[in-house]
């Protein structure tokens, strides 16, 4: 009976030490989780760079910029606009140039006589989050001030970048110098188009590239690359473009539609550097079939139809293009015609036409 008192009694006891030990981990936990809970604003003392950025980012060392605004998203936006134009860059160029760079090296599935290793390590670089707004490097931190001020400090370390930007120089270097010893001038070549495109398209990069990294370090200020800027190779290309003439034979009902269309056209090759003849011959002829037709439902809407092939002075077909869609009007059907028309010069022009165009441009490369 005693040994059986015993332990009941000690039994108690270990329930009792469990129910504390577990009161103490749930206290814990809810202070941690207020603790975690907490805003940075909240807690976050303001940091010497806000009064002081030479003394804890020196010039010598970065290149660094602090600008206040009412929120975080126009301090941002500021802060990179004030840090671009430091390195002479326009961001919403440069990042329209790598993002037209990729869109090449994604498109790029055709003989591929060149090897894209260094290209694609280029691609992913441009896509990773250190890109901030087309400056491959920068480092922000943020500050909420009492008040609800917000500072953003946007820098970037002069040599850990200078090495990163010097570096994709030189592999952008090395592509562009392959694709121009692969491409000379060939009457009526496609083929060498698209690669001094695709050089082209890569040295616009490189060249916004040398201008942050000649402000990175101005050692680098005499070390341009071989092939020299983008607009030597442009003028190469546009030797090449001359050298391909796109004949042109448009099918429609109207001969005033026949005409814009006609015209939409050859400038768009005009455009690019190709000689246009609009009586349908040359290397190449785009032969184009469009049509309307009206349709009457609760609305009136016109359907157009733009079918379009590139052939070679062969007849062998090398590019192909369909489309077709419609524009309503509530009850004019000439105006649905109108706009229906408008949508095919705007294909033309900026349009899925001009875009596929140049995704068949890219995959030749």
């Amino acid at each position: 009976m005693k040994n059986f008192i015993t332990r009941r009694r000690e039994d108690a006891k270990k329930r009792c030490r469990t129910t504390t030990w577990r009161l103490c981990v749930f206290a814990c936990g809810f202070l941690l989780f207020v603790s975690c809970g907490s805003t940075p604003q909240q807690i976050q003392k303001m940091p010497a760079w806000v009064n002081e950025l030479e003394s804890v980012y020196p010039s010598k060392d970065w290149v660094a910029v602090v600008v206040s605004a009412p929120t975080q998203n126009q301090a941002e936006s500021e802060a990179m606009n004030s840090l671009a134009r430091v390195f002479r860059t326009d961001i919403a160029a440069l990042t329209q140039m790598s993002q037209n760079f990729t869109q090449i090296i994604d498109n790029s599935q055709g003989s591929r006589s060149i090897t894209f290793n260094e290209a694609q390590n280029f691609s992913q670089e441009v896509q990773t989050s250190t890109n901030v707004q087309g400056l491959i490097g920068v480092q922000i931190e943020v500050y909420r001030s009492p008040n609800g001020e917000v500072f953003v400090n946007a820098r970037m370390n002069r040599r850990e970048c200078a090495a990163r930007y010097s570096g994709m120089i030189r592999e952008n270097t090395a592509i562009i110098e392959r694709l121009l010893s692969s491409a000379t001038p060939i009457a009526g070549s496609f083929d060498i188009y698209s690669r001094l495109n695709f050089a082209h398209s890569l040295a616009q990069v490189t060249d916004n590239f040398q201008n942050i990294l000649e402000v990175l370090d101005p050692s680098f200020a005499n070390r341009k690359p071989s092939y020299g800027t983008a607009n030597a190779i442009r003028t190469k290309l546009l030797e090449c473009a001359s050298l391909i003439t796109v004949g042109i034979a448009v099918n429609t009902e109207q001969e005033a539609d026949k005409v814009l269309f006609t015209r939409a056209i050859g400038s768009f090759f005009r455009d690019l550097g190709f000689r246009v003849n609009e009586n349908g011959t040359g290397n190449y002829t785009l032969k184009a079939n469009i049509r309307f037709e009206t349709i009457t439902q609760s609305v009136i809407s016109c359907r157009y139809f733009f079918d379009a092939v590139l052939e070679n002075q062969n007849g062998a077909a090398v590019f192909s293009f369909t489309e077709d869609n419609r524009k309503a009007h509530h009850n004019n059907a000439s105006e649905a015609r109108r706009l229906a028309v408008r949508a095919v010069e705007a294909s033309i022009k900026e349009g899925q036409f001009a875009k596929e165009f140049h995704t068949w441009i890219n995959s030749l490369i």
